[in-house]
């Protein structure tokens, strides 16, 4: 039998790229304390489970994890969980799972260290809840980054001042806290010398960062400082901006510089003014309109991609129409679509669930059929042409490569295969023979 490690910690984590690096942050608080990390879950002292709680089948998949890992659990063992689930149930999730050793919540990372301190000091301390804290507390001590092959994500701020009627995140996150602008130069020059080839900025909003200081479009004040510091990071990627905030500053600096990527993330959530009011959402379609029609113009390559909700409350037949039709003349690079699940306490809650969920379903479906017809007549128009690829993968009996080029986020979007000898890490040339619905085929370009 693998015995247990003495002050061992083993992280699961789940959710999305800003709980990833929370992790990581996690992790580096506990080693600095002097606790090591284990090779595998039963070998661990410590479990961790960082969730997430931001909608319904997240929160089921964190409860799947915290359940196995409560049913696998070996004498000596400690189950903990943290992150968004967390901090939303607080001690609420004791109802569903008293097996539980301890929480720690989104509000203040450090609170990891004292509760593996007191459990270590006496296995009897149980049930804890989690600290009042009225906002989040951003370590600027460790480096708020995480490195996944040649790419990288770095988190300039969390929360968010919004009020988007159906989200949770203010109730988990709280409200905006934006990093210092010396911190996140820091922590690129890190990934820099580390050889990565792409940084990924994160934020709930990238374009609100300052905002919580009184700063405006320091965000573009933030890229213009950073960017000549880091010249040997050839992409750097914003995720995600805000309907309104995308100012014209930061247009003119993506479509100048050679490090910038020409890629829009800007989740719109829909596109018929009544149920984008309904939402708190921006609504103004117009201004969404001329600022991706004139960024195209000044950005030939740009690639832009949205989220949708369908099956808001108020979502009608002919709301589902206007959103459609927009989908279609807009023709989005890349769309996600998810449908309308109610969430306790945010200001939708009140509006229930109208809908039935066949009709969100079918809706869904419409919509990611009409997008798949669109994605592939755009990407059909790139054979022939040569693009750079990060390569992730690596198939050496096929001498296959898998990446991406700079039109596809990690995680999210497609995918590139190539034909060729590189090594993971490496950004090569592939010249594009082919495509699918959403991944592009290449071979690679000898040099």
């Amino acid at each position: 039998m693998t015995p247990i490690q003495p002050d061992s910690v083993f992280i699961v984590n789940l959710g999305c790229a800003k709980n990833l690096v929370d992790a990581s942050v996690i992790s580096q608080i506990l080693t600095s304390a002097g606790y090591q990390h284990a090779p595998s879950m039963r070998e661990a002292k410590f479990v961790i489970i960082n969730t997430c709680g931001f909608i319904h089948d997240a929160r089921v998949e964190s409860q799947e994890a915290i359940s196995d890992a409560l049913k696998n659990r070996k004498k000596g063992q400690f189950v903990i969980a943290s992150g968004c689930l967390s901090q939303r149930l607080n001690a609420n999730l004791y109802a569903q799972f008293p097996g539980l050793d301890g929480l720690v919540g989104t509000r203040n990372l450090q609170d990891v260290l004292t509760l593996l301190d007191k459990l270590s000091e006496s296995d009897n301390l149980r049930h804890n809840t989690l600290p009042a804290y009225p906002k989040l507390t951003l370590d600027e001590n460790f480096s708020n980054t995480i490195i996944q092959g040649g790419s990288s994500y770095l988190k300039i701020a969390d929360g968010c001042h919004r009020t988007c009627a159906f989200c949770a995140i203010p109730l988990i996150k709280g409200t905006l806290v934006s990093r210092s602008r010396e911190s996140i130069i820091r922590d690129a020059l890190f990934l820099q010398n580390a050889g990565v080839k792409e940084i990924n900025l994160i934020a709930q909003d990238v374009t609100a960062y300052g905002a919580d200081r009184g700063e405006s479009d320091a965000l573009t004040d933030l890229l213009t400082d950073l960017l000549p510091l880091i010249p040997d990071v050839p992409w750097v990627r914003l995720l995600y901006t805000y309907p309104g905030m995308v100012t014209e500053r930061l247009i003119d600096l993506m479509a100048g510089s050679n490090q910038l990527l020409p890629y829009l993330d800007m989740p719109l959530q829909h596109a018929d003014p009544i149920v984008l009011k309904a939402m708190s959402r921006p609504s103004n379609i117009e201004w969404v309109n001329e600022t991706i029609a004139k960024m195209r113009r000044l950005i030939p390559n740009l690639v832009v991609r949205t989220t949708m909700i369908v099956g808001f409350p108020n979502e009608s037949d002919k709301s589902f129409e206007i959103l459609r039709d927009f989908v279609g003349d807009t023709e989005f690079d890349h769309l996600g679509v998810f449908t309308y699940s109610p969430e306790m306490d945010t200001p939708s809650w009140h509006l229930n669930d109208p809908i039935p969920t066949e009709v969100k379903e079918a809706r869904m479906a419409e919509l990611m059929q009409l997008q798949a017809d669109i994605s592939l007549a755009r990407l059909k128009k790139l054979q022939g042409e040569t693009l750079d690829m990060l390569v992730e993968g690596i198939n050496t009996e096929e001498s296959l490569l898998v990446g991406r080029t700079y039109r596809d986020a990690p995680e999210i979007d497609g995918l590139a295969f190539a034909v060729g000898i590189a090594e993971e890490g490496d950004l090569v040339p592939v010249r594009i023979t082919n495509t699918t619905e959403y991944d592009i085929i290449g071979e690679l370009v000898k040099k």
